[in-house]
């Protein structure tokens, strides 16, 4: 699946969902398809663990999209409702399958949930792109989760405290001790080597 385009707009968004809503625009949905598509196979991907069954939701989530187009709400961040939709839709894959019985947050591996460096740090050498991967990896399962959805999917604390049903202090904590565990890792980075 191709990577998104990160200034893709939800005004954009939202515009394709009125078009697939009001029209039955199907050159809107595919648009709409290419564009979401691969941020929530991420997504699910962690909260599943397995890529094939993140597939399974997120085409599920895409084609109930699509057949009940004319009856969808009005929304306002049509990312946060396709996130809240997938993170629903896993959930109710796990239980079905009853493949957990803990919290799905706290068990995301630590390879389906890689962190992909921004323009900005293309520049830095492949050492300490390895080094920021390994330190964002040894994050716990949801510190990680929230981490990436806030920084490398720009949402905001809101968004992510509604995707994941938890407080926006909740956000506020996870990452916190993120940050505060990646500087004690990169610290050596940071701050200037003396000659």
């Amino acid at each position: 699946m191709p990577k998104p385009n990160r200034d893709f707009p939800d005004d954009q968004g939202k515009e394709l969902w009125e078009k697939m809503k009001v029209e039955g625009d199907q050159s809107a949905f595919a648009s709409f398809y290419h564009h979401y598509a691969s941020r929530l196979l991420h997504f699910a991907s962690t909260l599943l663990g397995a890529r094939e069954q993140a597939e399974e939701v997120v085409n599920d989530v895409m084609l109930w999209t699509w057949k009940n187009r004319h009856t969808l709400p009005a929304v306002e961040k049509v990312s946060v409702y396709l996130y809240t939709a997938t993170r629903n839709t896993a959930y109710n894959y796990l239980k079905k399958n009853a493949r957990s019985t803990t919290d799905p947050l706290d068990d995301i591996q630590p390879e389906l949930l890689q962190f992909s460096p921004s323009p900005e740090q293309l520049h830095l050498s492949t050492e300490a792109v390895r080094k920021i991967e390994k330190a964002v990896n040894a994050l716990p399962g949801r510190c990680r989760l929230v981490f990436k959805l806030i920084r490398e999917d720009g949402l905001k604390y809101r968004e992510v405290a509604e995707i994941l049903d938890i407080s926006v202090k909740t956000v506020e904590a996870q990452m916190a001790i993120a940050i505060k565990k990646l500087h004690e890792q990169l610290h050596d980075m940071t701050v200037p080597k003396n000659s």
